[in-house]
């Protein structure tokens, strides 16, 4: 299996997993890695918006003779605007982000008195650049220690130092189970786990089958949404190959093989015939046999 590209639903359960959880160890995460110590902070809760409606004066695409091409922004102020330097630095941002292109500004000051407009941004107002840090460069280890359940999740995302993949999701599953003994809130995080865990080849399937074989922690495997969602679509591709072949006998062997799948996986008789739409004595008969 490759690496998914996830879809905008998917995106969504990642944004909202990570919104929920990141004020729990955001600030100590960011001290350790930043190298600055918090003295206060407050949430500033306003949302950026993405689209900006801002209309220029005059805009245009110029091609010089030596085929150079930039764009001309042209401003026209009949009064100072103190926030004029930030207005044309939201536009220039705009339209570096649409056209790609060198930009020229020029305000034209219209006013009768001397202006006294800044035109200049102040060196701590100058956009030059951001810090970026993938989760693969920090150890799983400096999640799965920490005391919140929320940081711990998050080593499903980091370096797992070449130990075994198997390996190291128990740790981050029993470190889950205990730090949460109560049955509903270990759910809600071994969910998110295994939500996070699809931006990473092949670790939901791991996750899914060490839950199956630890009842222990007491999560509750054949309520998952994801592990009935990756069941039924075996079957449904099962099915899909039976009816290219046009058997109705490769449907049924389709059904068959998930039912016997699922039992190995330790699923009840009628979980089993929910999911492959078998009859209870077809999945009690293949139980026997097995």
């Amino acid at each position: 299996m490759e690496d998914e590209k996830p879809n905008p639903k998917e995106q969504n359960l990642y944004d909202k997993i990570l919104k929920e959880n990141i004020l729990a160890y955001v600030l100590q995460f960011s001290e350790r890695q930043l190298g600055f110590h918090i003295k206060k902070h407050a949430l500033l809760k306003d949302k950026l918006q993405t689209t900006l409606e801002r209309e220029a004066d005059f805009l245009v695409l110029i091609t010089t003779q030596d085929e150079k091409e930039f764009i001309l922004q042209l401003e026209f102020q009949a009064k100072d605007e103190p926030n004029m330097i930030l207005r044309m630095q939201e536009y220039h941002a705009i339209l570096q982000k649409k056209y790609q292109k060198p930009i020229v500004q020029i305000v034209y000051y219209l006013g009768e008195t001397p202006s006294n407009m800044r035109s200049v941004l102040a060196p701590s107002e100058i956009f030059t650049g951001f810090q970026l840090k993938s989760f693969r460069d920090y150890s799983y280890k400096e999640f799965i220690e920490s005391k919140n359940a929320e940081e711990v999740i998050m080593a499903v995302l980091a370096d797992f130092e070449k130990e075994k993949q198997e390996e190291v999701v128990g740790k981050i599953l029993f470190r889950l189970s205990q730090l949460k003994t109560d049955i509903t809130a270990l759910n809600k995080y071994v969910k998110q786990l295994l939500v996070l865990a699809r931006l990473r080849n092949k670790l939901p399937k791991i996750i899914q089958n060490q839950l199956g074989n630890m009842g222990t922690i007491g999560y509750d495997i054949e309520k998952d949404d994801f592990y009935l969602q990756g069941l039924e679509k075996g079957l449904q591709k099962g099915i899909e190959k039976g009816k290219l072949e046009g058997k109705v006998e490769g449907k049924l062997e389709a059904r068959h093989e998930l039912a016997i799948s699922c039992l190995k996986k330790g699923l009840s008789i009628e979980m089993t015939a929910e999911l492959t739409k078998l009859s209870i004595e077809e999945i009690r008969k293949l139980s026997e046999e097995l």
